[in-house]
């Protein structure tokens, strides 16, 4: 297997006007490895860029001070994001179900599309940065690999209620097979296996019992685990694992955001997101009957940055726009150093049946 690279990027390199509720999507040309993946895509803003909103002020207490003044650049800028690896085909279509079949790059040809999701939408206007890391000096390896471990294939089993599970990242340094077979038949807790790889011989196979309740660790970084029931004596499940190709070198991307486009339009959507007011059903009102934080909550955790409006019957989504609802935010106790008047805070917003969920 050839070392990945990078066939397409969005945003691209230098792009502006991004929106702040966008996800990044980076197209390799192999099957990745997740794990490395999760560790060496790196999305960074500004120093300090605790919350999405007006940058302006800066709060202090009552004696003047600020904890965070002067700290330590280059912590609070990373951006935490999700993660999730999508395949996609030979057009470049995204498969909408991961084909189960793949017991080796060979079963088809698939490539890994990595989305990345930020946890809280971006901040407007605010110069971001994208760092892909690879393997730019011999011998460190670190940086993203293709896949390593394929799904279990089961072809070699006569049952079909007992079901094997592989996990983890392959270090061997050559392409092998991995082989369990069932040595007592019967459920877990009871069943018992034997495993080897293909570069071995059966008669030095490591045995084990079969169990669900933890990993079974073998080695070269490779875990099993079993599930369902009555495995059958001498059913065999294969595993095909790869020595990882390390992306060649690092690279870096920027981007800067919008502060008017919170998410991005599909091209077959009017861009119009005008809308004046909530509908009623039936000619009956709507009212609102919960709302979280409560009015006049006090001591909210930081980290919490949503609220949900629940209505008394189903919204017409295409009523309530970012326009017609607005966040304001006011200023703490204390001394700020901005002018002591509201704010309007940048939000996602999401209409689910009757409610109305905003992200800051």
């Amino acid at each position: 297997m050839a070392a990945p690279t990078i066939t397409a990027i969005y945003p691209s390199n230098n792009a502006t006007s991004v929106p702040v509720g966008a996800n990044i999507e980076i197209t390799f040309s192999t099957a990745l490895d997740l794990s490395t993946v999760k560790n060496n895509i790196v999305l960074y803003g500004k120093d300090f860029d605790f919350a999405s909103g007006p940058d302006t002020a800066v709060y202090f207490n009552e004696d003047g001070t600020n904890k965070e003044f002067l700290k330590s650049p280059g912590f609070k800028g990373v951006v935490k994001c999700d993660y999730e690896l999508v395949y996609i085909d030979s057009n470049g279509d995204t498969v909408s179900l991961e084909p189960t079949s793949i017991s080796d790059e060979s079963a088809g040809p698939y490539t890994h599309k990595v989305i990345i999701k930020p946890k809280t939408i971006l901040s407007p206007d605010l110069d971001y940065n994208l760092y892909i890391i690879g393997e730019d000096e011999s011998g460190t390896n670190k940086g993203i690999s293709t896949r390593t471990v394929y799904e279990v294939d089961s072809s070699g089993a006569t049952g079909t209620t007992g079901v094997m599970h592989v996990y983890g990242g392959y270090k061997g340094e050559s392409h092998e097979t991995v082989n369990v077979k069932i040595t007592t038949g019967g459920n877990i807790g009871t069943a018992e296996y034997k495993w080897w790889y293909s570069t071995d011989v059966e008669s030095n196979a490591t045995t084990g019992k079969v169990t669900s309740r933890r990993f079974r660790k073998l080695d070269k970084g490779i875990q099993i685990r079993f599930t369902g029931s009555s495995f059958v004596v001498d059913d065999v499940y294969t595993v095909n694992v790869r020595a990882k190709e390390m992306l060649e070198q690092s690279y870096t991307s920027s981007f800067s955001t919008s502060n008017t486009e919170v998410t991005q339009l599909p091209d077959t959507t009017s861009t119009s997101v005008i809308g004046t007011s909530v509908s009623s059903v039936s000619g009956v009102p709507l009212s609102i009957i919960d709302v979280t934080p409560a009015d006049g909550a006090s001591h909210q955790k930081f980290s919490d940055r949503k609220i949900t409006i629940e209505f008394s019957a189903t919204l017409d989504s295409t009523t309530v726009t970012q326009d017609s609802v607005t966040v304001l935010s006011y200023p703490i106790s204390g001394i700020i150093s901005s002018a002591d008047e509201e704010s309007e805070l940048f939000k996602k917003l999401t209409v689910d049946s009757n409610k109305i969920i905003i992200d800051l």
